[in-house]
């Protein structure tokens, strides 16, 4: 691999180019790449956010390369969060290229452009959030994400599991990994085996798995199984969407997989003792979030975890839910192994 160039590229291999963009929060950088198709056409997997920080180190990494912006035919979205997909309505109207998406994330846009806030909070307060019974003031999905998304609602061509994407010379495998997402996927570039997996398989961090008012009912589950899926994959070098690129897929993919499991039969003990709520096995697990009373966002992040760890138990037959006043609660069930 050579040296970067300025601190916003490198090249990995020929015609493979990571760029380094801003994000507005932590993480603090999102890892996008260029791919050279052949006959000065590119394509590029993700796009930062919307926000002019970003767009302006793209500007610079593609003029310090020597690239049209123009020249970019293909944008490739792992999935739709604003690091990944924010800025596409801006690439639409500079570059005019073609968009790939998977149509579940395009639902997953579409909910989160016209949803307000009720959704989740009786979807919170159903699993034992203490938000008060008076209009609450919370805020709508589009607006915690604040002017970081601007997503295109126009889409090209919805991916497939197991399809290749022929864009000139370069041959995408498409891998549906959902999980994180309902359509997240990852790009196995069939050539140099190089796998782009967004978010997917992060070297240093596990991506955030939740279940929430709608969407995907098991996430953890297809979390899981998608890193099963990848894990079978023959890949020489990992690139993801926010720390270093590294070779071994295989380990990670187990390291998420013992990690999830973990957390799993550290909740399993806490419902095994007394019938919870989501909200109270939250504050069990993850008590250094719910010290601080401030952080309302990372407390709901942590009780959507909470919830899909939960009920993946229940899939498994491990747990049980009952009803009380409205609220649900867990209860843990002997181990079937």
């Amino acid at each position: 691999m050579s040296d970067p160039v300025g601190a916003k590229s490198r090249e990995l291999a020929p015609g493979v180019i990571e760029l380094f963009l801003p994000l507005p929060s932590r993480p603090t950088i999102i890892n996008v790449y260029l791919l050279d198709c052949g006959d000065g056409a590119w394509t590029l997997i993700d796009t930062g956010v919307a926000l002019e920080a970003s767009r302006g180190a793209f500007r610079a990494a593609l003029a310090e390369r020597g690239i049209d912006p123009r020249a970019i035919s293909s944008l490739v979205a792992t999935h739709h969060h604003p690091d990944h997909f924010g800025a596409s309505d801006a690439y639409r109207a500079e570059v005019g290229g073609s968009v790939f998406l998977h149509p579940l994330e395009l639902e997953r846009i579409e909910y989160t452009l016209r949803a307000g806030p009720e959704d989740m909070v009786r979807h919170s307060r159903r699993h034992g959030m203490p938000i008060p019974r008076e209009p609450v003031e919370a805020p709508k999905p589009l607006q915690v994400w604040a002017g970081t998304f601007q997503p295109t609602v126009r889409v090209d061509h919805f991916l497939e599991d197991g399809e290749v994407l022929s864009i000139g010379k370069r041959r995408l495998r498409v891998v549906w990994t959902p999980g994180h997402t309902p359509g997240h996927c990852c790009f196995l570039d069939e050539a140099t085996r190089f796998l782009f997996v967004g978010d997917h398989l992060l070297p240093k961090i596990t991506p955030h798995v939740g279940l929430f008012a709608t969407g995907a009912t098991n996430p953890l589950g297809d979390f899981v199984a998608s890193l099963e899926k990848v894990a079978a994959l023959d890949v020489r070098l990992v690139c993801p969407a926010h720390g270093g690129v590294y070779p071994d897929h295989r380990h990670r993919a187990m390291q998420l997989i013992a990690h999830h499991d973990y957390r799993r039969r550290e909740m399993w003990d806490v419902i095994r003792a007394r019938p919870s709520s989501a909200f109270d096995v939250a504050r069990q697990v993850f008590a250094w979030v719910f010290s601080d009373e401030a952080n309302r966002f990372q407390a709901g992040a942590a009780m959507m975890e909470t919830l899909a760890h939960l009920e993946l138990l229940r899939v498994e037959g491990r747990a049980a839910t009952e009803e009380r006043d409205g609220v649900i609660y867990f209860r843990g069930l002997a181990s079937r192994s």
